[in-house]
């Protein structure tokens, strides 16, 4: 499977990978690829094109398209470097994130010390749980109250556990604000101890006025001790969004969520915001309200109420009929893989809803990009694996992204 190759060419199709970032690549694909380079051939029109020819595969970038083919091993190499020099990047780097308070810049707390990220299983097994305990209490009293009974519970759960995790969260609300991003880039090489006078460098700061923005530079400069360190300030804007309350918490993951239950609600880790620019940002963004627009919590609630209806009603009314059998026991087995694989499919097909969402709203280039920052390396999944996952793989998403055609969205929050 050519996941990389088909992966790069279609990004270059998007526009979200110039042609000119690819030229740009090829002398580190000539240079890891030198006992196989044979001859390149560089034409000039209007554009610079090149056909860069190796033993085993060969690269044409041609009016603005990407072609690489020959060997499935040495095309998906070429092709992982040209990515990864392109959008991902290399090197060590150590971000700190200040919220714009006005005169101070107040730094955005970044180690995950208390934060609790919103994990829809605990809740489902929960609910699972008690589900069953209902059913043995009340089902003397006949099915009608059994049943409400069951559908009060799952969304009390639901409900309660959002709640707890939400406010146990380490959060700063930035909707409306502008972050100051600030990138210390130090080469590959870069000894342990330097990396770790940086990090403790930047874990000491708590407040910096703004006139100490370049004091700050200059001590973090310094401390790199090489001028091959990059250092860039990047000042990014929180959209503002009618309703809809977004946060910041401490992750180490590339991640985002939605909430709907208790109020509208996107909560973004701060590793997220270290990874993308201000349009990956919100497109991002953008994502998430399109679960919310959508009501996919509620619709994930509703799936959660069936399946405990029907795993309960499975165990309490309908075994004892039948006695327990290796029919029974296939059939509620059944019941409980369909319900995996059913409330899996839903989650793919509710993500790539909320990605045709935000390409409506004109984002898709940089959802496109930010897909590929947030899940590199694990860009596919062989077809039975992806059966098991809650997203789709990335090159699905980049190809659907590709095929779509963008109409604009009616429906408005």
């Amino acid at each position: 499977m050519r996941a990389y190759s088909r992966l790069l060419e279609s990004l270059v199709r998007l526009g979200s990978i110039g042609t000119h970032d690819v030229l740009n690549s090829i002398n580190l694909v000539i240079n890891e690829f030198r006992r196989e380079f044979l001859y390149a051939i560089y034409t000039w029109n209007t554009d610079a094109n090149i056909e860069v020819y190796f033993r085993r595969f060969n690269i044409q970038v041609f009016d603005g398209s990407l072609k690489i083919q020959g060997d499935g091993r040495g095309v998906e190499e070429a092709s992982r470097l040209i990515l990864r020099n392109t959008l991902i990047g290399s090197g060590k780097k150590v971000v700190m994130l200040f919220k714009d308070e006005g005169d101070e810049y107040v730094k955005v707390p970044t180690k995950p010390e208390f934060a609790i990220t919103v994990n829809p299983a605990v809740s489902f097994i929960a609910s699972s749980i008690l589900t069953l305990v209902i059913f043995l209490m009340l089902t003397r009293y006949g099915i009608a109250l059994t049943v409400i009974s069951v559908i009060a519970q799952v969304v009390a759960v639901n409900m309660l556990y959002t709640y707890l995790s939400f406010t146990r969260m380490v959060k700063v609300r930035v909707d409306g604000s502008r972050i100051i991003k600030v990138t210390v880039t130090l080469p590959i090489n870069t000894p342990e101890d330097t990396l770790f006078r940086l990090i403790s460098y930047a874990s000491s700061l708590r407040r910096v006025k703004r006139e100490e923005l370049t004091q700050v530079i200059t001590i973090l400069r310094a401390i790199g001790g090489s001028t091959q360190v990059s250092i860039g300030v990047d000042y990014l804007t929180i959209p503002s969004i009618n309703g809809v309350k977004i946060y910041l918490v401490p992750s180490p993951d590339c991640n985002a969520v939605s909430m709907n239950l208790l109020g509208k609600f996107i909560v973004i880790g701060t590793k997220l915001v270290a990874c993308l620019n201000q349009g990956e940002l919100e497109a991002v963004i953008n994502h998430e309200l399109g679960h919310i627009v959508h009501l996919d919590t509620y619709k994930s609630l509703i799936a959660s109420i069936i399946y405990s209806l029907a795993s309960a009603i499975m165990l309490f009314y309908v075994i004892p009929v039948i006695g327990l059998t290796p029919l029974s026991v296939v059939i509620y087995v059944s019941i409980i893989l369909a319900a995996i694989v059913i409330s899996l499919a839903l989650s793919r097909l509710n993500e790539v809803k909320a990605d045709l969402y935000a390409l409506s709203r004109g984002y898709r280039v940089p959802l496109a990009t930010a897909l590929v920052k947030v899940t590199y390396p694990s860009i596919y999944s062989t077809p039975i694996k992806a059966v098991f996952l809650s997203h789709p793989s990335t090159l699905s998403r980049v190809n659907k992204l590709l095929r779509a055609t963008g109409k604009t969205h009616s429906k408005q929050l």
